[in-house]
């Protein structure tokens, strides 16, 4: 077994509680948008918008914003009131300013793996927003560093690894998202350990023949996370 000289932890829904905040917004829209639409699919509606639109405004609360009014627009046929859309915009502000809420284990954890690896959160997203959680949440006074990649994928990883002149079997990453934070590390031959969360963003979400298809370690809880290291360094 390599030895291990760096562990990526993810950040949303991995260190803090993301997507129950999405997902609440998201109930409050299709709420709002009963008065206009008698759509039976417009979560679905939404849903796929924001996807496509990952290609032109990213990842984060700006983006599912603007989805949110786009998806409104389309699904009002144009008549959406001004004072709705601007709710929307204000759902959106909250988002972005929503404290941060450490999962369970979450600090005793990170300062545990600090203490004995260099530790970097590696995240994706907005850069302004993900810059401002991690330095409110403290953790980056503890660990050695973090990143925020514009997408994590496999080539992400390397240009990443090779910056700090880490092989990828060196390398560990844990998270919630088989997606972004276990495959795309696999691939690129680094190991992986998947921490799942009850919520997971549909985009996130992969099959279960490709999941099976991968070797990676799965823990229950971020607190698990060293004893599972320690059993793979024996």
């Amino acid at each position: 077994m390599s030895e291990i000289k760096l562990i990526g932890l993810d950040a949303d829904d991995t260190l803090w509680e993301s997507e129950i905040y999405f997902a609440q917004v998201e109930e409050k829209f299709l709420e709002l948008m009963d008065k206009y639409s008698s759509d039976g699919d417009l979560e679905q509606t939404l849903s796929s918008n924001e996807i496509t639109n990952l290609r032109l405004f990213g990842y984060g609360v700006k983006s599912f914003t603007l989805s949110m009014i786009e998806t409104a627009h389309i699904a009002s046929q144009g008549t959406i009131s001004s004072s709705d859309i601007e709710l929307i915009i204000s759902w959106g502000k909250e988002l972005l300013q929503h404290p941060v809420t450490f999962l369970e284990g979450v600090e005793e954890t990170v300062r545990s793996l600090s203490k004995e690896f260099d530790v970097f959160i590696i995240t994706k997203g907005d850069l302004l927003h993900q810059r401002s959680k991690i330095e409110e949440s403290g953790l980056d006074t503890v660990v050695a560093g973090f990143e925020i990649f514009h997408e994590k994928d496999p080539e992400s990883y390397l240009d990443f690894l090779n910056g700090l002149g880490i092989k990828p079997e060196n390398f560990v990453m844990a998270g919630n998202s088989l997606r972004s934070d276990v495959l795309p590390v696999i691939a690129i031959g680094g190991r992986a350990i998947h921490i799942p969360h009850d919520l997971t963003w549909d985009y996130e979400k992969v099959s279960d023949e490709r999941a099976a298809t991968s070797s990676y370690g799965i823990v229950n809880s971020i607190s698990d996370l060293p004893q599972h290291l320690a059993l793979e360094i024996r």
